[in-house]
């Protein structure tokens, strides 16, 4: 069972109901988040693709350290980064 499908099971109501502190919290963030949710389910995108490339450039920038022409930096990020 997907996190969508969950969400439409009426799972929210019954942790902000359930009289447990930790779950209506969970509820309470689940239901600010639920259009959110739904969307990631439904479209199936992430931005793990970003996050790869802003990785690769701080690698980048700890390895070269000693550049001190930021140019130079742009240069050799742009050039590993292609």
């Amino acid at each position: 069972m997907s996190l969508y499908s969950v969400m439409n099971c009426d799972l929210i109501g019954e942790l902000k109901e359930s009289g447990i502190k930790e779950c209506i919290k969970l509820g309470e963030t689940l239901s600010n988040w639920e259009e959110e949710i739904n969307n990631i389910q439904k479209y199936n995108i992430n931005n793990g693709f970003v996050e790869g490339k802003n990785n690769k450039i701080k690698v980048i920038k700890r390895i070269s350290y000693g550049i001190k022409k930021f140019d130079n930096l742009k240069k050799l990020i742009q050039l590993r980064i292609s």
